[in-house]
Order: structure tokens, then C-alpha cells, then sequence
């Protein structure tokens, strides 16, 4: 599965950054790559069992929203 999830983000890399990059369109292209890399990473980390970000978040900001949401 992992590999799979690498699989597509350089495909899907390819297939939106080479137009991109022959544009000389290099602030988008640095832009979907970190967004593309932070999406890959997040899937990949799903797919081994770590929390998502939405579960650290609400852990986080629950005893702020029960103090103020007495």
C-alpha cells in the first residue's frame, strides 16, 4: 500500500509538474509539491496506524472548548 501511495504521488507529480515547470511557473510548482508531499506523508502515516491530525487537534483545543464552553 505504501508503495502504491509513492506510486501516485510521482505520477500525479509528473503529470502537474512538468507543465509547471516548462511555464517557469516555479511558485506553483514548489507549492503542490509541499502540498503533495504533506498529503503522501499524512496517507502514509494513516496507513501505519499514527493519529491524524484531526485527533491531535481535538485533543489539543477539548480542555480550551470545555473551559470557555462551560
Amino acid at each position: 500500500m505504501t508503495v502504491l501511495i509513492v506510486f501516485m504521488a510521482a505520477a500525479i507529480g509528473l503529470a502537474e509538474g512538468v507543465p509547471l515547470a516548462k511555464k517557469d511557473q516555479w511558485r506553483e510548482l514548489a507549492t503542490m509539491s509541499a502540498l503533495l508531499g504533506i498529503a503522501s506523508l499524512l496517507a502514509v502515516a494513516s496507513y501505519f496506524g499514527f493519529p491524524s491530525p484531526l485527533v491531535l487537534l481535538e485533543r489539543l483545543l477539548e480542555p480550551i472548548g470545555k473551559a470557555v464552553f462551560k
